[in-house]
């Protein structure tokens, strides 16, 4: 169950764990600040909202553990309770972190760093010595019209 989990994480970038909370998939794009262009920024985060997952959820697991909707619905809750007291309080998501359970309170525990996938890159202005030597081009209409002089005076010497 735990690998459906994240595979479904990693297809919607959010997983919502029924009275538990929710976790997100939060993304910076990439800026630009003088000479660096720093890396995007991915991270992971838990929400305590309590919610129950969408149809679309109970579908996809459903086709994943080859079972209807409902009883998708009944193993999913039954996983999450047994999950914890299985696992000392601990409900791992595959290689994304963990949740915790302290009480009452849940916290996550990320494995998720996106700082191991993209680094910031620094470039320095292109300096050139060569001279830019400005081309002369002779503009289309000038060589159509020599090609079709060329045109016409071979028709005149063929027809005579």
């Amino acid at each position: 169950m735990e690998k459906i989990l994240e595979q479904y994480f990693v297809q919607n970038n959010e997983l919502v764990l029924t009275n538990i909370g929710t976790i997100h998939l939060t993304k910076k794009p990439a800026t630009w600040i003088g000479d660096t262009l720093h890396a995007p920024e991915q991270s992971i985060l838990f929400t305590t909202a309590k919610m129950k997952p969408n149809a679309k959820f109970y579908t996809y697991l459903a086709e994943a553990l080859s079972i209807s909707n409902e009883q998708a619905n009944i193993q999913f809750e039954q996983f999450l309770e047994k999950s914890f007291d299985a696992n000392n309080n601990i409900l791992s998501i595959g290689n994304l972190g963990s949740i915790e359970k302290l009480g009452n309170e849940f916290t996550w525990n990320t494995s998720f760093t996106s700082n191991h996938y993209f680094k910031d890159i620094t470039i320095s202005p292109i300096t050139t010595s060569e001279e830019m030597v400005e081309k002369k081009s002779i503009q289309w209409y000038w060589i159509a019209l020599i090609l079709s002089i060329i045109a016409i005076a071979a028709i005149v010497f063929k027809s005579f």
